[in-house]
């Protein structure tokens, strides 16, 4: 009994401790080279932001994924010089440096770059006050097949729509 409590007393940690940064796993469940091409249009004071983004997996460790995000900004019809950016995301949910703290949740069917697609999607607030909904899909890579942002640093609603994907 005793040496149950002792085995029992050295897993309670782990089995404790926080699951893995869901961006991270939505990533690191596809090849180096996989990507994702996705549409962010608001309606901002008056402007109309419109970017259009391709995110690629560069690459994949244990801890973390490194994506490259290239950017195209237009800005009423006025393109603005594209730019380009790496990230980590780590595995380490603590790493984050912007959780979203889920409020709802649910699945449904929606339809996404011309497919119907089953997606899980939560709704919830991030440490910067910005709430959020996503639709999320295993099969795209990153897992953001729709979203909804808003508040935060935002000056509008932007809706988020994905163009098309490469898993490798």
């Amino acid at each position: 009994m005793h040496q149950l409590l002792t085995i029992a007393a050295a897993l309670l940690p782990l089995l404790l401790q926080a699951k893995e940064n869901p961006e991270f796993g939505y990533w690191s469940e596809h090849k180096t080279g996989s990507w994702v091409k996705l549409k962010m249009d608001m309606d901002a004071q008056g402007a109309k932001i419109s970017v259009e983004a391709t995110h690629t997996l560069g690459e994949i460790t244990a801890d973390k994924v490194v994506i490259e995000r290239k950017n195209k900004v237009t800005v009423n019809g006025a393109a603005q010089p594209e730019g380009t950016e790496k990230e980590d995301v780590f595995k380490d949910p603590a790493k984050d440096k912007n959780p979203v703290t889920i409020d709802k949740e649910g699945d449904e069917e929606i339809e996404v770059a011309g497919k119907k697609m089953k997606c899980h999607w939560i709704e919830g607030t991030q440490k910067d006050k910005t709430k959020v909904k996503f639709w999320l899909s295993k099969e795209i890579p990153g897992g953001i097949a729709k979203g909804e942002v808003s508040g935060g640093e935002l000056p509008g609603l932007m809706k988020m729509t994905i163009l098309s994907w490469e898993k490798k």
